[in-house]
């Protein structure tokens, strides 16, 4: 004869820990199936707070700190939490820091819905190869020079080329030197622009980029265009060596680093670089990719040694990138960065165990001596899982159920595996089988029960934080 079974809870876990004050006796070889149960799970957040707020990484050159913004997320705008940590982890990188040119922070939910911290990066190379030019001679990657065009920006080498750095995207690198610099006219200029280079109908000229630093001639000062100077702007600094004859000429850089654009000189009073006098680094804030560009305007000019470190999420063939890999030659004095990117020790460290738990890493803090980090999750964030899929599982009974899962692989007393049959983004959870089916007791004799004893776990075996009473209804056969 089938006896019903209703069980009760009221703890903030979903266990059911319930009394029969009544004889229950189960005869051998009985059955037991699950009719229905319906709960409602605690809307779950994940603060952010003074206390857990610190994330410190070190990418291969040292520890570096970042702050997350205070907030609170849920199932709603956790995107919002994702984009905060990767911006704020972008914003971090430096381009004095070797390991990090080329470098960009990515942080996602991944296919199982576990959250990922990872970095990928864009080797340093000389594209020169790579670019289609116009009235540019590029036979010789040491002395770049116009060869063709009238006295005007009507000559660049650029063309098709592929996207820079922003500083949103990570931290990059554009570089050239001067390998020779008249006395007049207006030489040439290494610009970031909006505009690709074969869009622009053969005006080179470099107010159309959104940041240039234009060497002119050894007589007058560099000029510039950023986002608070968009025409040719005086700085206060002279190119200090352009002749023909010195390995030491002055290096051009336009550097994405710390979320911002700097645009700097390499020279011999500062062969660690300086930032252009007159210019202050300056957050891209435009919606478009940024294209670089290399304008000339004199053909008794030369440039060479161009460096670049592009975005690495356009599609490029890896020969690509091996092909053109660039090592640096900028003479003996001067010392811009150059990219470091074999395996080295990287580490990345929540504040605090919780939080690190919250997210579904179990520990707070990973290391790997590796190229690029890629830091998974242990767990997947509970209110990511599209499945939403239960274990009921009995505590005080035997059955002849079976786990096959990969960690579990073995006899296990499962009642039942669920799914939620309601709206899976509304905190109330029903299942109701319409077709119950009977899972047998390992009872051989007679089996007296007083209390009865389950407990229903998510399926990556976590407890379900519910709220107000549950309720579960079971047979027995």
């Amino acid at each position: 004869m089938v006896k019903l079974i209703r069980l009760k809870s009221d703890q903030d876990k979903l266990y059911f820990n319930n009394n029969i004050q009544s004889d229950l006796v189960l005869e051998p070889n009985s059955k037991i199936a699950l009719q229905n149960i319906s709960f409602k799970k605690t809307v779950e957040n994940i603060t952010v707070d003074s206390t857990n707020k610190k994330i410190v990484y070190d990418n291969g050159d040292g520890d570096t700190t970042i702050n997350l913004t205070e907030s609170t997320y849920d199932n709603t705008d956790f995107e919002v939490f994702l984009s905060d940590m990767k911006n704020k982890l972008n914003q971090s990188l430096n381009s004095t820091n070797r390991s990090d040119i080329g470098t960009e922070f990515n942080v996602k939910i991944n296919s199982s819905n576990k959250m990922v911290v990872e970095t990928q990066y864009s080797l340093q190379i000389n594209p020169t190869n790579r670019f289609t030019t116009v009235n540019v001679d590029k036979s010789d990657p040491t002395a770049i020079f116009k060869n063709g065009g009238g006295s005007a920006w009507d000559a660049n080498i650029s063309s098709n080329s592929l996207l820079a750095f922003d500083g949103k995207n990570g931290c990059g690198i554009f570089r050239a030197q001067i390998g020779f610099l008249g006395a007049a006219g207006f030489g040439f200029y290494i610009g970031l622009s909006e505009t690709e280079p074969q869009d622009m109908a053969g005006d080179f000229s470099p107010n159309n980029c959104q940041f240039v630093i234009n060497a002119e001639h050894s007589g007058t000062v560099y000029r510039f265009v950023d986002p608070g100077n968009t025409t040719l702007t005086n700085s206060t600094l002279t190119p200090e060596t352009v002749t023909q004859t010195d390995p030491d000429n002055d290096i051009l850089a336009i550097e994405a680093s710390e979320g911002k654009i700097e645009l700097k000189i390499y020279n011999a009073s500062n062969p660690a670089g300086i930032i252009l006098p007159g210019t202050v680094p300056r957050e891209y804030l435009g919606g478009k990719p940024l294209y670089p560009i290399i304008g000339i305007y004199n053909n008794d000019c030369h440039i060479k040694d161009i460096d670049y470190t592009y975005f690495k999420d356009i599609s490029d063939s890896l020969s690509t990138e091996i092909d053109n890999k660039h090592v640096q030659l900028v003479g003996t004095t001067l010392t811009p960065p150059s990219q470091y990117s074999g395996p080295q020790l990287k580490s990345f460290n929540f504040e605090t165990a919780a939080f690190a738990r919250s997210l579904g890493y179990t520990f707070r803090f990973y290391d790997d001596i590796v190229s690029t980090m890629n830091f998974i999750a242990d767990n997947s964030v509970r209110f990511f899982d599209d499945t939403e899929c239960y274990l009921v599982e009995a505590l005080n009974l035997q059955f002849k159920s079976y786990d096959g899962s990969k960690g579990q692989e073995k006899r296990r007393n499962l009642l039942a595996v669920i799914q939620n049959i309601r709206d899976r983004t509304a905190p109330d959870v029903l299942f109701d089988s319409n077709s119950v089916i009977y899972i047998d007791i390992n009872n051989a004799h007679p089996l007296p029960l007083r209390n009865l004893q389950f407990r229903i776990l998510d399926s990556d075996e976590g407890e379900v934080a519910v709220d107000g009473s549950s309720n579960m209804t079971i047979l027995i056969d």
